[in-house]
């Protein structure tokens, strides 16, 4: 028990004094493998922030572009204000209006997410679609466009909405992000569609970090579209932007749905929108893979090495100790290790060698001593048990014993009572070096409170807590009957009702614990410190007490002196403990 004690303990030292250069090594390695891991995600976010703003960019103003060239050649615009008008047109009118239709509708082709374009011209009441030529703007399926458009400023010259349009009752409606673009040789507008599934699902192709969200805001940092981890966190994400700039979070951290995020934010000034990539913080803790398993692993081997050296030490260190150990229990005996030779390989050869030289020198001296020790703690044992059982004593009850046999003419109370004492003298007058067991010594205190119960009748009660394994304990004779005695002369006498004893013997890992408990009168703390010093003073007259702490110190050490317990009016508790 003692050697795993000690083997746990070098174990965690050794273990934790390795760990710190590992730990050190592991948080440089870390820091430095999170700073490049942020270049690279942030790098590739950037990146990928770069290329959808350069794919809506490309759709819109290829649009734009597009449509600008044709309306710089006035026979075409001429043409077109025919078809808004409803007028007469020619066979050249159809041609140039086709050509205007296979152009922009080769952008809805080169672009899958671009659903429609739409041409309209101030002033009238008809628009060009890409998909269904010239419509009424009343009599179209899609009409709220124009209220948006004729909500715009006529300062305004790009704008960027999302919207739905509900083609037909029995579909879904589709969701758009419309793009409005003025003109800029003719009063009108181009509108172009974008359909979000499919712009939502461009998005997702376009990323290069993965779990990336992206999403795509307007000027008034309202959600336009997300990818499809966007998705997951986009009501979330449009809540913290009611209360967030996102001009200040740039190359930060964030914390949405208490996860934490890298932000970073592209703004477009031609159509006043911003791209915002969200890299979550499980990115970077994957980054940090390899020292994490390099911590691991070191960890592993560090629990090994140091098993091995703790269990290496320990046992080293044990076995030199039991060499000491043994020199010492043979120099005691008077072997002494005569003519070996000790080598000083490390500090405990040292010792030892010491150990035999101090033994060699002194061992003849601490003999002699141990003995004058001996015999003068007999005989301080024997006149202390001698204060309390004169040998007189015991042939004067004896006498008594026949005196009152011989008047009575039968055996009666009294002769019990004197039987009794007479038994207990006997008892205390044999050799107080030789040990009794517990069972002995409950005997007699039993004899005792029999004779106590032909005094004070029922005025007590007195039971008996004792472990059964514990009968055949050695132990000092006469201690606790004095403890007993104590309880009734002093807590339960001055009761007017019925007192309680209880004598409990109990063993607790490596003592055995003796306590006697009444009921009686009690004492104040001031009470019990007086008695306390009382027992302790050797020239006490409070013989019972002070005998027995003093004789069980002698046998058994300062650890089991006498302790007193109690409190005023509820009663005393009386303790000691040998060691076993």
């Amino acid at each position: 028990m003692t050697m795993r004690k000690f083997f746990l303990k070098r174990f965690r030292s050794f273990f934790l004094i390795m760990m710190i250069p590992i730990l050190i090594l592991t948080c440089i390695s870390m820091f430095f493998q999170y700073r490049n891991a942020r270049g690279t995600l942030t790098a590739e976010s950037a990146n990928t922030l770069v290329r959808v703003d350069e794919n809506l960019h490309n759709a819109v103003s290829t649009s734009a572009y597009q449509y600008e060239l044709l309306t710089y050649n006035p026979r075409l615009v001429l043409s077109l204000k025919k078809f808004f008008r409803h007028d007469t047109f020619t066979y050249s009118d159809v041609v140039l209006l086709n050509s205007i239709r296979v152009m922009l509708g080769s952008v809805v082709t080169a672009h899958e997410y671009i659903d429609s374009i739409y041409l309209y011209l101030d002033g009238f009441s008809d628009f060009f679609s890409t998909s269904d030529g010239f419509l009424g703007i009343e009599a179209s399926t899609d009409q709220d466009w124009f209220p948006i458009y004729q909500s715009m400023d006529a300062d305004t010259k790009l704008w960027i909405t999302r919207r739905e349009f509900e083609e037909y009752s029995y579909l879904p409606p589709t969701q758009y992000i419309t793009v409005y673009q003025r003109m800029g040789n003719i009063s009108g507008i181009i509108i172009v569609n974008l359909d979000i599934t499919d712009f939502e699902h461009a998005l997702d192709t376009s990323t290069s970090v993965n779990n990336e969200y992206l999403y795509i805001l307007d000027s008034q940092n309202r959600l336009l579209c997300s990818n499809q981890y966007g998705s997951n966190l986009g009501t979330a994400f449009e809540e913290y932007l009611q209360t967030a700039d996102l001009t200040e979070l740039n190359h930060s951290w964030i914390t949405v749905n208490k996860n934490y995020y890298y932000l970073e934010l592209l703004f477009n000034e031609d159509y006043q929108i911003s791209f915002v990539a969200l890299i979550p913080q499980s990115r970077f803790l994957f980054q940090q893979s390899t020292p994490l398993f390099f911590l691991i692993g070191a960890t592993l081997c560090n629990c090994l090495i140091t098993l091995f050296l703790a269990y290496f030490t320990t046992k080293r260190n044990f076995q030199k100790i039991e060499d000491i150990i043994q020199t010492f229990d043979s120099a005691e005996k008077g072997i002494l290790p005569v003519g070996q030779t000790h080598h000083a390989r490390d500090e405990y050869d040292v010792i030892l060698d010491n150990v035999i030289r101090v033994f060699l020198q002194s061992t003849y001296l601490k003999q002699e001593l141990t003995e004058k020790q001996y015999k003068q703690e007999i005989a301080e044992k024997a006149a202390l048990q001698l204060q309390i059982n004169p040998h007189f004593l015991f042939n004067t009850l004896q006498s008594l014993d026949f005196k009152a046999l011989e008047i009575l003419g039968k055996p009666s109370i009294l002769n019990r009572m004197i039987q009794n004492l007479s038994d207990i003298l006997k008892y205390s007058l044999e050799d107080p070096g030789k040990s009794v067991t517990l069972g002995n010594e409950l005997q007699y205190l039993k004899k005792y409170v029999e004779i106590q119960k032909m005094r004070y009748g029922q005025q007590f009660v007195l039971y008996y807590e004792v472990d059964e394994d514990l009968m055949e304990l050695e132990m000092l004779r006469l201690v606790l009957q004095p403890l007993v005695e104590n309880s009734i002369s002093h807590g339960i006498a001055p009761l007017t009702e019925t007192g309680y004893i209880k004598v409990r013997i109990y063993r607790r890992g490596d003592f055995v614990h003796f306590v006697v408990i009444d009921s009686g009168i009690g004492m104040d703390r001031e009470e019990i410190r007086k008695l306390s010093a009382r027992i302790q003073d050797e020239k006490s007259q409070n013989i019972g007490l002070t005998n027995v702490n003093r004789r069980l110190t002698l046998q058994y050490g300062m650890e089991s002196a006498l302790r007193i317990q109690g409190k005023k009016g509820m009663g005393t508790c009386i303790s000691f403990r040998i060691c076993i």
